[in-house]
């Protein structure tokens, strides 16, 4: 048999960012082939497939047991192809959004030097609420003494920033604790790739 149309495709690591761009993913089959499948948004923003390669891999030098015609294209299963690839288009898309999304932010709150606290527009205060929650979920008790070692700063300075951060309406307040707080959604619209730069 050629492959199963109920195979766990391994799509592993794309080519490409999958936020709309031609992104390529490849696999391989149980006998012998390579699968090159290229995804990216339309005009409409749809995603579509504009290319496919599928290439016979026999270390052996030996030819395919199963050659390449209308039978194994049938085999193959093209539709569950592409309906899996889709799937981790999309998966990766998220992940990589967030990787690009977190590079984003420690970018803008790096440097902070040539303006008051005053002067710093909100994206930056929404970045330091970002980091202050990440600290915060890693199980810090103290994400005030991290943020301080993240910028090489005093407490005071970290402290300062958070509570900026809140005064601007872009971290909520501690309920049940004296730390805590979760991003606003206007902190998180800040955030959002299409108004910080998202993936380059």
């Amino acid at each position: 048999n050629a492959v199963s149309r109920e195979r766990d495709w391994d799509w592993g690591f794309p080519d490409g960012h999958s936020d709309g761009r031609p992104t390529t993913y490849s696999t391989e089959t149980e006998d012998g082939y390579s699968i090159a499948v290229t995804l990216q948004d339309n005009e409409d923003g749809v995603l579509v497939c504009s290319g496919l390669n599928i290439q016979f891999n026999d270390k052996a030098n030996k030819p395919p047991l199963n050659p390449i015609n209308s039978r194994y294209f049938q085999l193959l299963g093209l539709g569950e192809i592409l309906s899996s690839v889709r799937k981790h288009y999309l998966e990766w898309g998220e992940e990589l959004n967030l990787i690009y999304t977190e590079i984003d932010i420690e970018n803008t709150i790096k440097d902070w030097t040539g303006l008051g606290p005053q002067g710093f527009p909100d994206e930056k205060y929404a970045g330091v609420a970002y980091m202050y929650v990440k600290f915060v979920r890693q199980g810090l008790e103290n994400p005030i003494t991290a943020l301080a070692d993240y910028w090489k700063c005093d407490k005071n300075t970290a402290s300062s920033r958070v509570l900026e951060a809140r005064n601007r309406g872009l971290l909520t307040k501690p309920v049940a604790g004296t730390f805590g707080g979760k991003l606003t959604p206007r902190a998180e619209k800040l955030l959002s790739p299409k108004n910080s730069g998202g993936k380059k």
